[in-house]
């Protein structure tokens, strides 16, 4: 049985426009959405290469045994598939919908999916670009972020309701255009992930013993090599997608430089340049005092969580710890 932490579904009034087809809804996020839509009456079919009939039956869901067929009678496709493939799958099936219905995808970049979309669709087809923050291991929408990316004057009809079931379902809602969309997640994700990953590449080079290094930890870093970790983790191909946000290599310009610059100041000596740079980049960050007490808070839990490791007791998972210290729900980078 699925776990989750919504008792109880909020259904919402669709006026007969329920049918929807998830296309990669065999994968991880599509088979997640698939449940979610589910469970706020949408009769759910999902579509896969892979032909994973077992996992519809699973989800207790239908499986499209004819792609084509499927979308011309759906009222809302959604587009769940790697995000080089997106504007191909756009170009492929958007034309084959009919008037009134909805489409949308579930990609971490913007500007290109959408202008596909709204190229691909036919006149009379609404076009809901969306980005759900957090990935397919998150158990509840609760506290989440969605950002939603509704395509100019082709939005009308489908936004509030969809805002709406996001909404009941516990989630942050954000609505953004496409162009801001990337510029903003040309930090959030692509220079966040290139960090992290910078991180580990610089390991490896130094050939450090990382798993030694927990001996001498302090909590600060620990959390940090566990955040890095938890990018590793993950979808190597998801991550480099990210990168080819067309606001990502300036932002990534932008980091190097900084890099070099402080590596400058150090390597001469420069101290009091050192703590100018300092100084100047927590004026402009703002909240060092707020981000301090939640950060506290997150060592404070983290700590207990380790000594109850130690002592062999039941002890919360590092997601609950991140959940308890922020008063939501841990989040995954890319979907996250």
């Amino acid at each position: 049985m699925r776990k989750t932490m919504e008792t109880k579904m909020e259904t919402i009034d669709l006026k007969g426009k329920d049918r929807m087809l998830i296309v990669g809804g065999t994968g991880g996020t599509g088979s997640w959405f698939a449940r979610y839509f589910k469970d706020r009456g949408f009769s759910v079919t999902v579509w896969g290469p892979s032909r994973r009939v077992d996992v519809a039956e699973r989800l207790g869901v239908e499986f499209a045994g004819d792609l084509l067929t499927e979308v011309a009678g759906s009222d809302v496709v959604v587009l769940s598939v790697p995000i080089k493939d997106t504007e191909r799958v756009a170009e492929e099936l958007a034309p084959r919908m009919k008037p009134g219905s909805l489409l949308m995808d579930f990609t971490s970049l913007k500007a290109g999916p959408m202008e596909a979309m709204v190229k691909w669709a036919p006149e009379g087809v609404e076009v809901l670009g969306t980005h759900p923050m957090f990935g397919p291991t998150i158990p509840t929408i609760r506290g989440q972020t969605v950002i939603l990316v509704p395509a100019e004057g082709r939005c009308g009809t489908w936004l509030s309701p969809m805002e709406e079931i996001f909404r009941r379902g516990g989630a942050r809602v954000e609505v953004l255009g496409a162009e801001e969309h990337d510029r903003i997640m040309a930090v959030v994700q692509a220079l966040t992930h290139f960090a992290y990953i910078s991180i580990a590449s610089a390991l490896a080079s130094l050939d450090f013993d990382v798993e030694r290094s927990r001996r001498f930890m302090s909590p600060v870093y620990e959390i940090m090599i566990d955040f890095v970790g938890r990018i590793l983790a993950q979808s190597p191909e998801l991550y480099a997608s990210i990168q080819e946000n067309p606001e990502a290599r300036r932002v990534r310009d932008a980091y190097i430089r900084e890099c070099k610059r402080l590596s400058e100041l150090a390597d001469d000596g420069d101290i009091a340049g050192f703590q100018e740079a300092m100084r100047a980049a927590a004026d402009h960050f703002g909240g060092g005092e707020e981000a301090l007490a939640r950060s506290d808070k997150l060592i404070g839990l983290w700590i207990e969580n380790r000594e109850g490791d130690r002592r062999g007791r039941s002890a919360p998972k590092a997601a609950s710890v991140i959940r308890r210290a922020s008063g939501g729900s841990a989040s995954k980078a890319p979907r996250s």
